[in-house]
């Protein structure tokens, strides 16, 4: 009878420490201490667009949009769309860059395997193989995030440039090429 009581009482103690706690515990704010620094932390988007655009028949077309940051952009990850339209042979990418000088220009030799690596100064690439159209695939979609407590600081009122590349490498028809990037950053 003695160890029932023990027992009884055990329990008793046990159900009364975890009901005072969940009552601490829900007192508790659910927000971090600094919560003006999770604010500014909060992530936010910008969209670098080219939309829809031609390249003529067996024509290389390069170009670049650029924003201009409102305030200090500490980019995290990338959202890339890649699109190619005509059903023909193609080659086609994007970097990013606070250069307003189109690295396409000075990189072009041919086709796929032009953009060198190890140069500074870009970042961002996303580029679509020739072969993918032809094998049903139209657009390319991808995520890219970097590694975790690491980011690409654009200051604000400096420009953040998509340079972009197009090679329509059909003799006869026009195709349709389309580049954008949202950039995710706090």
């Amino acid at each position: 009878m003695r160890n029932a009581r023990t027992t009884n009482m055990l329990i008793f103690l046990t159900i009364a420490g975890v009901v005072v706690a969940m009552g601490t515990l829900s007192k508790q704010s659910p927000a971090p201490a600094d919560r003006a620094v999770a604010e500014q932390r909060a992530l936010k988007a910008i969209t670098l667009n080219t939309s829809a655009y031609s390249v003529g028949p067996g024509k290389i077309h390069k170009r670049s949009v650029k924003i201009t940051a409102k305030e200090h952009m500490h980019i995290v990850a990338l959202e890339h769309f890649v699109g190619v339209a005509k059903g023909s042979l193609s080659d086609n990418g994007h970097i990013l860059s606070t250069s307003p000088d189109n690295p396409w220009v000075k990189w072009e030799k041919a086709g796929t395997g032009m953009e060198p690596s190890g140069t500074m100064g870009y970042f961002g690439y996303c580029g679509r193989d020739y072969y993918s159209e032809v094998d049903g695939v139209d657009d390319v979609m991808a995520y890219e995030s970097f590694p975790a407590g690491t980011h690409v600081l654009v200051q604000g009122g400096e420009a953040l440039y998509m340079h972009c590349y197009a090679h329509n490498f059909s003799p006869e028809n026009t195709g349709g090429f389309h580049h954008m990037v949202r950039v995710l950053y706090w």
